[in-house]
């Protein structure tokens, strides 16, 4: 699975997690739109987003990686994971 294919599954589970239907995303926004402006999520939906991504993909968000990047950024999360899938280090800085 390849960036553009994660981001765009990662948009199909955060908008499964929304209360109100929205309009499909556009190509302009798949990377650049954040889960809090896009799905209105709080800190508490992104906590529970990342459970079932980490299920999904069989990851784990370690709590020091957890920073606003890998929290509510969709481009974030999908180079997180897929660095998580390589065995990369996450280009995300520890929280300090």
């Amino acid at each position: 699975m390849d960036q553009a294919e994660l981001i765009r599954e990662l948009h199909e589970l955060a908008a499964q997690m929304t209360r109100t239907p929205l309009p499909p995303v556009t190509d302009q926004e798949l990377a650049e739109v954040s889960l809090v402006e896009r799905y209105g999520f709080s800190s508490l939906d992104a906590l529970e987003y990342l459970l079932v991504l980490e299920e999904r993909f069989d990851v784990v968000f370690e709590d020091e990686e957890l920073t606003e990047e890998t929290l509510f950024n969709i481009d974030g999360l999908a180079e997180y994971i897929l660095a998580q899938k390589t065995g990369e280090p996450s280009a995300a800085p520890p929280v300090r």
